[in-house]
């Protein structure tokens, strides 16, 4: 399995996230948290467009609307016209105030299985101990939602095996990546289990996706590169970078061998790639995501 780098954008990202690629204009997009920024690239025209978010952003979801993007802002669920930058609230997810969206995805039914976690710093700036306020939801295409998991501290790395009969999940704060029996004609969820919790040099998981092997790449906050996880919860592979903070992954291109990675800025010492948002050139093709239906 090799990476090869092929671009690099230097764009000094707070906090890049939430990345995401759409067949329909073959473009990839993704969030910065801290600078409250959306961009889209073009792989067709090589063009990067920057959209201000009204709020902290956290994950992009796509629709079957032409243009528009469902786009996961602290609050609640929001439509983002993307050729006209307008935005119009969809759903307030969690009545809990406290707590904020993060990390989510797609199931092959259009389900949105989405996490929350606690809101730190609040609103009034003070910082928060984390502890496991977040909850995993299920929100269907007609907005009713229903709460599958509780106990979660960070919430991330919601993605679904190949054949669609497992989803995965992370909680950042406890090192831990969880399996989960996914029953697609009711759109449950059982036997929750732990999947893989790798040594703490490897730092912790953040966002992640799955390939056409059915391995799960898991993006390493302060472990400075991207594990590649076999289906039965090993490492297979490390892949180093210059940045400690590494924060997603997402597949994309026509063949689905493009891989874009963001990062984050966050650390003290100011690093050769931190805060960078990077494409590589795999040869094991990643999965389309899904689509919500509206």
């Amino acid at each position: 399995m090799i990476l090869t780098l092929e671009k690099k954008f230097n764009l000094n990202c707070g906090l890049a996230e939430g990345c995401i690629w759409s067949e329909s204009d073959n473009s990839f997009y993704w969030i910065d948290i801290v600078k409250s920024h959306l961009y889209i690239y073009s792989l067709t025209d090589d063009s990067l467009h920057c959209i201000d978010t009204p709020q902290q952003p956290a994950n992009i979801m796509l629709t079957k609307t032409p243009h528009v993007l469902l786009v996961s802002l602290f609050d609640g669920l929001y439509l983002l016209n993307t050729k006209a930058e307008t935005w119009q609230l969809w759903l307030k997810v969690d009545p809990n105030d406290t707590l904020r969206l993060n990390d989510g995805c797609v199931d092959i039914n259009g389900n949105i299985w989405l996490g929350s976690m606690l809101m730190s710093p609040d609103k009034n700036g003070n910082e928060i101990e984390m502890g496991k306020f977040g909850r995993l939801f299920k929100v269907t295409p007609n907005k009713a939602v229903t709460i599958e998991k509780e106990a979660i501290a960070i919430f991330n790395l919601a993605t679904f095996s190949a054949n669609n009969k497992i989803f995965y999940y992370a909680d950042s704060f406890t090192n831990e990546i969880y399996a989960c029996d996914y029953d697609q004609k009711n759109a449950a969820l059982t036997n929750h289990r732990l999947f893989c919790q790798l040594d703490s040099k490897y730092g912790h998981p953040d966002g992640g996706t799955t390939d056409s092997q059915d391995h799960i790449w898991s993006a390493r906050w302060d472990g400075s590169g991207i594990a590649r996880i076999s289906p039965n919860g090993e490492l297979s592979q490390f892949f180093h970078f210059n940045a400690s903070q590494v924060t997603n992954i997402c597949f994309g291109g026509k063949d689905l061998k493009t891989m874009l990675v963001t990062t984050a800025s966050l650390t003290e010492q100011q690093e050769e790639d931190g805060g960078s948002v990077q494409l590589f050139r795999s040869d094991v093709a990643g999965i389309a995501p899904n689509i919500v239906p509206i």
